[in-house]
């Protein structure tokens, strides 16, 4: 699956993340997120293919260092997988309950 990235512009397959309209394509379809979950993806998807640890994505979603906010992640994160994953597409995989890694997996 080919991956193109501009800086302005994040693009894994049929998934556009415009950085500059703070918008996400799946396809021709806009996904409605809420601005951390888009927050969340933008950080993942930057960083595509590396291990995220819950806390760098709690103090980069949220700007908070606590740790019960940990939950508040994986909540996120939850809905992200929902929103996210059709037809046998993955791109958020959860590593153990250190963090996430955002990938491809082709259809």
């Amino acid at each position: 699956m080919d991956c193109v990235a501009t800086p302005l512009l994040l693009r894994f397959g049929d998934l556009v993340i415009d950085l500059e309209r703070y918008r996400v394509l799946l396809g021709e379809r806009p996904l409605m997120l809420s601005y951390r979950e888009y927050a969340l993806l933008a950080y993942l998807a930057g960083r595509a293919g590396q291990l995220v640890h819950k806390r760098q994505l709690l103090e980069e979603g949220f700007g908070r260092h606590d740790p019960g906010g940990l939950r508040m992640v994986d909540e996120h994160i939850r809905h992200l997988k929902s929103v996210l994953e059709r037809e046998g597409r993955s791109f958020i995989e959860q590593v153990g309950d250190a963090g996430y890694r955002f990938h491809v997996t082709p259809n």
